[in-house]
């Protein structure tokens, strides 16, 4: 029996797939690590920025796109992380000791979130996250004389080491870069696909053992450590916080970007917090109605390419890819005797 011929053409091997994501993935590294050779330190800021909120989109997307949790509390982990790192450092803490124990207190956090949120429906819980992450916020701007209020706390210091330009760009970026790998081999590993099928067929995944309830527990919580461990970098480049971190417009932010750059795509995130940010940024600085634009370069992805940015890219490069093969195998059978 011989293989279709179009499915050969259309599907590409999973190990292809793999390499490809490899090696966009070490390109962009690469181009990031060069930026603070060329970039002016303007630029440099705000490359800190968009990778930072990469790492945050990426987590937030482990749980909205992958597990199938729509969750707007991510900014309590981000925010509490970010808070718990400052807190720490400024009472003498060393700074690796702060620099662990933060994301792991925002996992804690995280873990208390999903226990009282995930027993509710999909809506109920989506509005109990949404629920604790005003309350969070309520919380710290409340607590002037420990979080400093709504000035927070300004002019935190960091080591020596990483106070130069260069080595906090490239220290943010390598442990952005690790924990973006490691959350991708938990998406690849049979962890990742327990989630993947509960998003699918919940009742199927039910029926051949799988524990839903703790299984989202357990995702909440990974989720909400890469948020805790974006709250650190935060820290770490801006050397500075605020309860803004925890307000709720914060929780949507990754989860716009998350479409922006397409929920299917592990990378598409990231691309979307670079859409976002260069948005936020440059258009604003001619019209204080970005957001507007925003809104509307959503509005356009989700008609036009429901998969998002990166989605729209690969649905491109596969059409001209099938395109293609489709030219080379006709001009096979015409050459042929």
């Amino acid at each position: 029996m011989q293989p279709d011929v179009r499915t050969t053409l259309v599907t590409p091997p999973r190990r292809t797939r793999n390499i490809s994501i490899v090696v966009v993935a070490v390109a962009a590294l690469i181009v990031l690590a060069l930026g603070p050779l060329v970039l002016s330190a303007s630029l440099q800021f705000l490359m800190l920025t968009m990778i930072v909120y990469a790492l945050f989109a990426v987590a937030t997307n482990f749980l909205v796109g992958f597990s199938g949790l729509l969750s707007f509390g991510q900014a309590v982990f981000f925010g509490f992380g970010a808070y718990t790192a400052a807190l720490l450092w400024t009472h003498g803490v060393p700074f690796w000791v702060g620099f662990i124990a933060a994301p792991f207190m925002a996992a804690l956090v995280a873990a208390f979130v999903a226990v009282v949120s995930l027993r509710t429906s999909r809506l109920y819980f989506a509005l109990l996250t949404l629920g604790f992450s005003q309350l969070a916020y309520e919380i710290c701007d409340a607590l002037y004389n420990f979080t400093g209020g709504e000035t927070g706390i300004p002019g935190i210091n960091i080591p020596n080491a990483l106070s130069g330009n260069m080595a906090n760009f490239e220290f943010v970026l390598l442990v952005a870069a690790v924990a973006a790998l490691a959350l991708y081999w938990v998406r690849r590993s049979s962890f990742g696909m327990a989630l993947q099928a509960i998003r699918e067929n919940p009742t199927r995944a039910e029926a051949v053992g799988i524990h839903i309830y703790w299984h989202h527990v357990l995702a909440y919580v990974i989720a909400g450590l890469v948020c805790g461990l974006a709250g650190v970098l935060y820290v770490v480049y801006q050397q500075q916080v605020s309860p803004s971190l925890l307000d709720w417009t914060t929780s949507g932010e990754p989860v716009l970007m998350a479409v922006l750059g397409g929920m299917g795509m592990y990378l598409g995130p990231a691309v979307g917090s670079f859409i976002y940010l260069f948005l936020q940024n440059y258009v604003g600085q001619f019209t204080v109605q970005w957001p507007l634009l925003v809104g509307a370069a959503v509005l356009i992805l989700v008609i036009v390419y429901p998969r998002g940015f990166v989605g729209g890219l690969a649905d491109a490069f596969g059409w001209i890819r099938r395109r293609l093969g489709a030219r080379e195998m006709v001009a096979g059978e015409g050459s042929s005797p």
